[in-house]
């Protein structure tokens, strides 16, 4: 997980323990929305994810305003964009982070395993 989070402090400027975070609240929400299945496969073949998911996929969503009170509600991709920008995240870096874990999982389990467990969360369907 130490290179996805290196590559996360290049292309969105954070700080590695932000990054680690981040990566942690993203592979969180795959884990806990996605096919069970599927999933699994997945994070088979990206060594360190379910420790990651597990470490920062009980943090409570912090974040105030809309984002913050949806994201409580809804669950799922709001809740973590809310848990992220609860992080210190800015809209730019979130969408940064989610396209380089995207290209991370596709690299290390391949295009067809990632589309199926990232794509049966509601909301990323449309960017795998």
């Amino acid at each position: 997980m130490q290179d996805l989070i290196d590559r996360v402090v290049k292309v969105t400027g954070l700080d590695a323990e932000k990054a680690e975070r981040a990566v942690g609240i993203v592979l969180s929400l795959v884990k806990s929305e996605g096919n069970k299945a599927k999933v699994a496969d997945l994070f088979a073949k990206l060594p360190g994810a379910d420790a990651m998911a597990a470490q920062y996929g009980s943090e409570s969503a912090r974040g105030g305003g809309l984002f913050g009170v949806l994201g409580s509600l809804a669950g799922g991709p709001l809740a973590a964009v809310s848990k992220l920008q609860a992080a210190g995240l800015d809209m730019e870096q979130i969408k940064a982070l989610g396209r380089e874990v995207l290209a991370y999982a596709k690299e290390k389990a391949g295009d067809d395993l990632v589309r199926e467990a990232a794509g049966s969360i509601p909301g990323l369907s449309g960017y795998v």
